[in-house]
């Protein structure tokens, strides 16, 4: 009894074995086929992306081009073209004139020579802009060259910020030898009221902007704006670098004066903020911020560069 039990686990094992490799067997082609489609898929999708990629090679070649028109907005910032340049600069000149009429009357014919002398900056800055504009077309399609071009086109943009009837303009030498004594006295002090006001409302903006590394209390803002008034002066020429200046200044202030307004933290963090100003001192140079009311005027033929230290 046990042998055929035996025999009958055997068979019924030998006819479980015999459909699983006749199932296998009939399962073979299909698995073959499978594996030889999805191989010919894969090699036909490679192929594809190679194709693709090859036809994809020469879009990736960007010729470089700079449209024209761009030079114009660098120059003239928000007034977009020379023309709109043009008429804004003739508008400011006849406010300038009419500025050093209210502090000292002027007759007819000085008004002319101002007019005359002014016109000049204007004809003189145009064609600085038109040699710059020459040099921009010859280079709008050369990658490699055309960053060769900022360094022309800063000073243009400078000069329109900083406006072009300053100290060494034709219209200030010809302003000094045009005016009488009471003239130049009324109109000079006129011009120190002014840049004192303006002076104010720049060192109020520099505390603000110094609150941004350090928060101050209202008597710390008051005191240190004060002490900024009476020991720094204007620089000749207001712009862009105007906090940078004001701070250079009071870097340069005892510190007996400057220690007590603040607290040990704070003073840690505006010494920092003044070593990196003293380490700008000779980039403020180069652009003439550190020429200062009172001094020489500086020469105008320093190139502005780029500043070597981060804000």
């Amino acid at each position: 009894m046990t042998t055929q039990t035996n025999h009958q686990k055997i068979n019924w094992l030998t006819l479980r074995r015999f459909h699983a490799i006749n199932a296998l067997r009939r399962l073979l082609p299909a698995v073959i086929v499978l594996a030889c489609a999805v191989f010919a898929g894969t090699a036909a999708n490679a192929q594809t992306d190679d194709d693709d990629a090859a036809a994809e090679a020469p879009a990736n070649v960007v010729n470089f081009e700079v449209h024209e028109s761009n030079f114009d907005s660098w120059v003239f910032q928000n007034l977009q073209n020379a023309q709109a340049a043009k008429t804004q600069l003739d508008k400011l000149l006849g406010l300038q004139i009419d500025d050093v009429d209210r502090a000292g009357k002027l007759s007819e014919a000085q008004r002319k020579k101002m007019q005359l002398a002014g016109s000049g900056d204007i004809k003189r800055f145009f064609e600085k802009v038109e040699v710059v504009r020459k040099k921009f077309l010859l280079v709008r399609k050369d990658q490699q060259k055309f960053n060769e071009i900022w360094q022309d086109i800063q000073p243009l943009q400078l000069t329109m910020a900083a406006g072009l009837f300053d100290d060494g303009s034709l219209f200030h030498k010809t302003l000094r030898k045009t005016l009488t004594a009471e003239q130049a006295t009324h109109y000079e002090q006129s011009q120190r009221d002014r840049r004192a006001f303006r002076y104010r409302a720049k060192v109020d903006l520099a505390v603000a902007m110094l609150e941004n590394a350090m928060p101050l209390r209202d008597e710390q803002r008051k005191e240190f704006a004060r002490l900024l008034m009476e020991q720094t002066r204007p620089p000749q020429k207001s712009g862009q670098y105007d906090y940078y200046v004001i701070m250079w200044q009071a870097s340069k202030l005892p510190e007996d004066k400057l220690k007590p307004l603040f607290d040990n933290a704070q003073w840690k963090v505006l010494n920092q903020q003044f070593t990196q100003m003293r380490g700008m001192e000779q980039w403020l140079k180069q652009n003439g911020g550190l020429t200062l009311e009172g001094d020489d005027t500086a020469s105008d033929d320093a190139e502005p560069t780029q500043p070597t230290t981060k804000e």
